[in-house]
């Protein structure tokens, strides 16, 4: 199968490429970014143009479509974060429709769960509140409204798949990261607040083998994200037991509010998906960065 992954040079789009083209897939990154990896064809197209997004589709199975702003990007450019999410999204639903590709599948975020209550536990048929949300979910939720609307209105098949907090090495800012990098250079962990701040922490190598196992999926949208919820503090105190880092507790900073519980059962049962424990994870991350 021939796969065109927008967004394909960045941090999840990057695994994602690697694990299709390592299943035998044809795979095509279209991204203003050059991707890394020599093995895979790289299209320069800038999602905001739909004759460049169309073109880059010719001859095209089925598309990944992950290109879009970031949480922190969202929050400092507005106008830009929107821009990019909903006008990219219209672009690549109305070149699939163009060039006649049956498949999108979707990245959405955890995000949309903004606003809910914490104490609740919520899924993917959880009703939505977008007036709520941050607007980083709220542009991730219309996201999916549009891409529900183009399959409604002319066939489209699609997959969404709402993405946790991922983490990884790489071109991210989890505080994962943060936190092990601090101690493998032998700096203190920072926690802000009282590290009370739930999180459900999602391996980037996991969200991108969900998105291959969700390939075959029709009209359905999943939850990649992790079951395990920890909090900054018991993070910080993991890495402490596992690798002996100094952790501090910063209480002059707040810490943000936690989201509710999101559930990944669907996922786990109808994919077959396995993600990996975080204390698992960060001992693999550390091996990598140390080998270095």
């Amino acid at each position: 199968m021939k796969i065109l992954v927008t967004g394909g040079a960045g941090f999840i789009g990057s695994a994602l490429v690697s694990r299709l083209k390592a299943r035998g897939h044809t795979v095509v990154v279209a991204d203003i970014r050059e991707s890394q990896n020599s093995e895979v064809e790289s299209r320069s197209v800038n999602i905001l143009e739909l004759e460049q997004v169309k073109g880059s589709l010719k001859g095209v199975d089925l598309v990944y479509h992950l290109a879009g702003p970031v949480l922190e990007f969202c929050r400092r450019n507005p106008y830009e974060a929107s821009l990019l999410q909903m006008t990219g999204t219209l672009n690549v639903l109305e070149a699939c429709r163009l060039q006649k590709v049956s498949k999108v599948i979707l990245a959405s975020s955890f995000y949309v769960y903004d606003g809910l209550p914490e104490s609740m536990i919520v899924n993917e048929a959880s009703p939505l509140d977008i007036t709520r949300m941050e607007l980083f979910g709220a542009i991730k939720f219309m996201a999916e409204k549009l891409v529900q609307t183009y399959a409604a209105k002319y066939g489209l098949e699609y997959v969404i798949l709402r993405f946790g907090s991922a983490y990884g090495l790489g071109d991210c800012s989890n505080v994962v990261k943060t936190f092990l990098e601090a101690g493998l250079r032998a700096e203190p962990i920072e926690v802000w607040g009282k590290g009370l701040r739930r999180n459900q922490y999602t391996y980037v190598e996991d969200i991108a083998e969900g998105c291959v196992l969700a390939l075959d999926r029709r009209n359905e949208i999943y939850n990649l994200i992790s079951p395990e919820e920890t909090t900054t503090g018991d993070l910080a105190r993991l890495l402490q037991r596992k690798f002996g880092f100094d952790v501090v507790f910063n209480e002059a900073y707040p810490e943000g509010p936690s989201m509710p519980y999101m559930s990944s059962r669907k996922a786990i049962q109808q994919l077959g998906w396995s993600p990996t424990s975080l204390e698992e994870a960060v001992e693999k991350m550390a091996r990598i960065v140390r080998s270095k």
